[in-house]
């Protein structure tokens, strides 16, 4: 009978530790998320290459009624590694449009609680990516100037999600290179970063790439690679007009290989 008391008093305890933890992983998000948009957009459509500026409008964006954040709900897989498993996480992501920013929560639930959580930010220029395990164990906290540079990166490649940003973010600027690409840049604390968008012949942007964006390593450590992804399948989601499903990963030695494919479930916008 004391065994069992002691069995119930430890499961007790372990439940109680895993509802505090995931209260605790919810704060944090909620505090990062709370110091986005410190700057509304601005109307930039008149400064934008034409065929930018009808693809953000193509999404029914409109420059006169510009949404200050966008909201969207997916199902992801994520790889970690060449070869390894494929994990499926269920995620949600915030993103403003008049400067740089978002956050991307993910996680994996498990028996009642969460077997993975996971939080990738660009906050006020500050880049973080924080993993947890049934959310007591941090398995990964990047962060740093070379994390910054990867996370303005991943928001300029993300634009065709948020394509209220494009007509209102005076902090990203637009140039074409080409008749089917366009180069998308902005500033972080490294120094200018840029993405390059392929238009297909209907002027959806189906494809970006960019050279040397700082990827971590698993066994630690940072390494610059090409990177690139891929936009499929537009739709109206919502109040928008994006692409449904995304695919990202990186060139090594020639070899393309995905890391993340996602599916966008939900998709609103707060103005």
């Amino acid at each position: 009978m004391e065994v069992l008391t002691i069995v119930g008093i430890c499961a007790a305890a372990l439940v109680l530790a895993l509802l505090i933890a995931r209260a605790r992983f919810g704060a944090f998000v909620a505090g990062l998320e709370a110091k986005l948009g410190r700057n509304p957009p601005v109307p930039v459509a008149d400064r934008l290459p034409p065929r930018v500026r009808e693809f953000a409008q193509r999404c029914d964006a409109s420059a006169d009624d510009i949404a200050v954040r966008v909201r969207l709900t997916q199902l992801a897989e994520l790889q970690r590694e060449a070869g390894g498993p494929w994990y499926w996480l269920e995620a949600r992501q915030t993103i403003v449009t008049g400067e740089p920013g978002f956050v991307w929560e993910g996680w994996r639930p498990f028996c009642g609680t969460t077997k993975v959580r996971v939080v990738d930010s660009l906050v006020n220029g500050v880049g973080r990516l924080r993993v947890q395990i049934v959310g007591l164990i941090r398995i990964i906290e990047a962060k740093g100037v070379e994390v910054d540079r990867g996370e303005a990166m991943r928001y300029l490649a993300e634009l065709p999600w948020a394509p209220d940003a494009i007509l209102g973010n005076p902090a990203v600027s637009w140039a074409m290179d080409g008749d089917d690409w366009a180069v998308a840049s902005t500033v972080t604390t490294g120094g200018p970063v840029s993405v390059r968008f392929r238009f297909d012949g209907a002027g959806d942007i189906v494809e970006f790439f960019a050279k040397d964006r700082p990827a971590l390593q698993p066994g630690g450590g940072v390494k610059l690679c090409d990177w690139r992804g891929y936009f499929r399948n537009y739709r109206m989601i919502g109040t928008r007009r994006i692409p449904s499903e995304g695919e990202v990963g990186y060139v090594e030695d020639g070899t393309y290989r995905a890391y993340f494919q996602g599916r966008v479930t939900g998709y609103d916008t707060d103005h």
